[in-house]
């Protein structure tokens, strides 16, 4: 598994002090995803190529300053994952990850991309970021368990069958 180091952004570190001063807390809601490879700055406020934004559909705190965060990348849309930018409930981008000479994944048409980070945030105060889930991450495989179980009875059964009527081999 490759690492992906972020660059926290001086407007998502105003957006926090802006919610800590409040006594609340900032909120990740959605994962941005664009196609220009680039080495990103604390300056900047966006993507330079955003091509799809998805609300995160599970996450949880991890530590003081780390945030497991999912989302399912879904829809038509087809492009090479060069640029991810994590969204606050205001719309500030709070971090960014890019690099100029790989790609992270390629999103095709109509295949969901199931995406995971472990985001880690340092020079935040502990608890100053949370996450707000759709909750509708389901990665149960009852059905498949389910068609294997059958198949699987089955094939016993055929193997059986002369065992079980008398008939000698």
């Amino acid at each position: 598994m490759t690492s992906l180091v972020t660059t926290t952004l001086e407007a998502g570190l105003a957006a926090i002090l802006r919610k800590t001063g409040d006594g609340l807390s900032a909120q990740i809601t959605h994962v941005a995803l664009g196609d220009a490879a680039y080495t990103p700055s604390q300056a900047q406020t966006s993507l330079r190529n955003e091509r799809a934004r998805f609300p995160v559909s599970d996450g949880k705190v991890q530590g003081a300053r780390q945030l497991h965060i999912a989302a399912i990348a879904d829809g038509d849309s087809e492009f090479w994952v060069r640029e991810v930018g994590f969204v606050l409930s205001d719309g500030t981008f709070l971090a960014i990850w890019s690099d100029p000479a790989r790609p992270l994944a390629y999103k095709a048409p109509s295949v969901d991309l199931l995406l995971g980070f472990d985001l880690a945030l340092s020079g935040v105060p502990a608890g100053s970021v949370t996450i707000e889930s759709t909750g509708d991450l389901n990665l149960s495989l009852a059905e498949e368990f389910a068609a294997m179980a059958k198949a699987i009875v089955d094939l016993q059964r055929l193997q059986l069958h002369p065992y079980l009527h008398g008939a000698k081999t």
